[in-house]
């Protein structure tokens, strides 16, 4: 008997507590959402988007609004919304108990902005993707010209590089790589201004500082890449220093082993 007692009040505990939590639920449903705390991730200063622009986009999208109620709000529709924004790497939503809610989101970094012809071009990312233009921000990152085979809208509605395979015979692979390194040297991020490309040379540097260019060729692979970038930099450390920033017409880096400098 005592068993049963002990069982029966177990249990009718246990409801109680139910009943309460549901309780609470429904009051919690009732309470107005207080503005959403929005924490972003931001690369190399580089806000494409700020924390008034994602709200307005929530706004305008009718997914939040002032006096908007906690069981209004569909955290999971928020959250798909801001990961497919042009400027968003990816996004987190999530909300606890009473009127707070939170996004976390990192935003995408631009390191290569490409201008086919005359059309404004778009924005390489970090992870090799396409990112639309935006009127807000301008990225300073190196800017690639002579590419009129490249059409923005194709580009931007296609999906681009998502992994080494796809990039390896492309002229967007070639991009990537060597935007990539670039911006992540300090040196070379300052120095490189504009990559032209044409179809006898290939990729044509022009630097920020000395009256040369550097003819880079093609781009096939990383290792390609860093090799000719290690050329150059030995060309700027050991002959540079001696011959002045002027000396040289141009400097080719497209043969094996060797650098062919062009004095004027």
């Amino acid at each position: 008997m005592k068993r049963w007692i002990k069982r029966i009040g177990v249990g009718l505990l246990a409801l109680g507590v139910i009943v309460v939590l549901i309780l609470a639920q429904e009051k919690e449903k009732k309470l107005t959402a207080n503005t959403p705390i929005i924490d972003l991730l931001i690369h190399d200063d580089m806000a494409l988007i700020n924390e008034t622009e994602l709200l307005q986009h929530l706004r305008s999208a009718q997914l939040f609004h002032d006096g908007m109620l906690n069981a209004e709000l569909d955290i999971s529709a928020i959250e798909q919304f801001i990961n497919e924004l042009n400027e968003i790497e990816k996004a987190e939503v999530y909300k606890v108990i009473g009127n707070d809610w939170y996004i976390r989101a990192e935003v995408r970094r631009p390191i290569a902005r490409i201008v086919p012809g005359r059309e404004d071009g778009f924005y390489l990312d970090s992870r090799g993707k396409a990112l639309a233009l935006t009127s807000r921000f301008i990225a300073h990152v190196p800017v690639f010209t002579g590419l009129e085979q490249l059409k923005t809208n194709e580009i931007l509605e296609a999906t681009l590089i998502n992994n080494d395979s796809l990039i390896t015979n492309t002229i967007l692979g070639d991009i990537y790589r060597i935007s990539n390194y670039v911006c992540n040297d300090a040196f070379y991020n300052a120095q490189i201004v504009q990559i032209h490309f044409d179809k006898e040379h290939g990729f044509v540097f022009i630097p920020r500082v000395g009256k040369h260019e550097i003819i880079f060729g093609r781009a096939a692979d990383r290792e390609e890449v860093e090799r000719k970038f290690k050329k150059l930099t030995t060309f700027y450390q050991e002959v540079i220093p001696y011959e002045g920033w002027d000396r040289y017409s141009s400097i080719n880096l497209k043969f094996e082993k060797q650098i062919v400098a062009k004095k004027k």
